[in-house]
């Protein structure tokens, strides 16, 4: 698995995650939807080709 579809895998995890949490009883669904926005938000700007900043892509293994 390539590092880019790896971090993708990874993201999605962590999106899914905080749903489920986000959805438990006695949850603190402020925290859930901060971290699924910040998820989302990282995810457009993928796509839009802002992100990782310039000097912050990928590390090498």
């Amino acid at each position: 698995m390539s590092r880019r579809t790896d971090d993708y895998d990874r993201s999605a995890r962590i999106i899914n995650s905080a749903l489920e949490y986000g959805e438990s009883p006695d949850s603190d669904v402020q925290f859930a939807g901060l971290v699924v926005n910040a998820m989302l938000e990282q995810g457009d700007r993928e796509d839009r080709g802002q992100y990782p900043p310039a000097g912050h892509d990928y590390p090498r293994r």
